[in-house]
């Protein structure tokens, strides 16, 4: 009588372990690249991925990475509204750092005009906010979205894809720049993949 109970209970635990592990693996991670230079006064400020990334965690991250991260079933093409990213730092294969949305960072989309079908593209209005504590800002500009529509390993990616934002706004780091200085430049986001 004991071993169909046990039976049952770890073919429970295996159901839900595999379609937690399915769940958590569905995350959509894109490399970002960062090329802004920020205007404080005379002093100009150049900051690219890896600068930005020391900013964000305090030191330099040996081969660091900043990646996008959206939720598992990502975002039918032309949503408007919060787009669910979040921003994590890894070195290798350890996540350093979450910057998690809504409350410290939100990849909002305005307007979206979508144009094609197979590949679809979108010209987008997008608005990158961050208040991790130590860089604050607030960026927007025009991007151009290559969306994904095609399973990759069996993972549905339908609703991301790779975008180049051309971006202005302002921005703050602490013990860097002033408060609030303007800041230019672009925000790269490679083709999604299948994460954790």
């Amino acid at each position: 009588m004991k071993q169909p109970t046990i039976a049952i209970a770890v073919a429970s635990a295996l159901l839900i372990l595999g379609v937690g592990a399915s769940c958590h693996a569905q995350e959509l991670v894109q490399s970002l690249s960062v090329n802004l230079t920020a205007f404080d006064g005379t002093k100009v400020i150049k900051i690219g991925t890896s600068r930005l990334i020391k900013y964000f965690v305090g030191t330099n991250v040996p081969n660091g990475r900043l990646q996008l991260v959206t939720p598992s079933g990502g975002n039918p093409p032309g949503t408007t509204g919060n787009l669910n990213a979040f921003l994590r730092i890894k070195s290798g294969s350890t996540t350093i750092y979450e910057i998690p949305s809504p409350d410290q960072f939100n990849l909002y989309q305005d307007a979206a005009a979508l144009v094609g079908h197979s590949p679809i593209s979108a010209h987008a209005l997008n608005r990158f906010s961050i208040d991790s504590g130590s860089v604050r800002a607030e960026l927007q500009g025009f991007s151009r979205w290559l969306i994904s529509t095609k399973p990759v390993h069996g993972v549905d990616l339908s609703g991301s894809g790779s975008f180049r934002s051309e971006v202005n706004g302002w921005i703050g780091i602490f013990d860097v720049t002033g408060p609030m200085v303007t800041v230019t430049g672009s925000i790269i986001a490679t083709t999604p993949r299948a994460g954790t």
